[in-house]
């Protein structure tokens, strides 16, 4: 499928968390906003979406801290990117599980889960 449309979700409220945690989203840490393209572009490598266009949502530190009460060391910058695409917007999210590790990539719930521990 040509992409020909890469729309930019902010991730603001506790529902779009959920969301992105319930679908278990492919999630990068601190990726600039100008690389989105190629991160889309790395994912289509192993697979296809659903539609020609691909919803990414960006979450800001300060939303993580602010709804994951992070703190410490375990707070992220206020200003870090936090980028997401839903497995549910691929065709085959399976073929980017292990290659997600060449490019720093972890599940969404990771990451909040390893939060929450590493907080407590």
């Amino acid at each position: 499928m040509i992409i020909l449309d890469i729309k930019i979700v902010e991730v603001t409220t506790k529902r779009d968390l959920d969301s992105l945690y319930d679908d278990w989203a492919l999630t990068l840490e601190g990726l600039d906003l100008a690389s989105i393209p190629e991160f889309v572009n790395w994912v289509m490598q192993y697979t296809t979406f659903k539609s020609a266009t691909v919803r990414v949502y960006v979450t800001r530190g300060a939303t993580m801290n602010k709804y994951y009460g992070l703190s410490g060391n375990n707070r992220y910058p206020d200003d870090l990117n936090i980028v997401s695409i839903k497995n549910s917007s691929m065709v085959n999210s399976n073929a980017v599980a292990i290659p997600r590790f060449q490019v720093g990539g972890r599940w969404f719930t990771d990451i909040v889960d390893n939060n929450a521990v590493r907080n407590n």
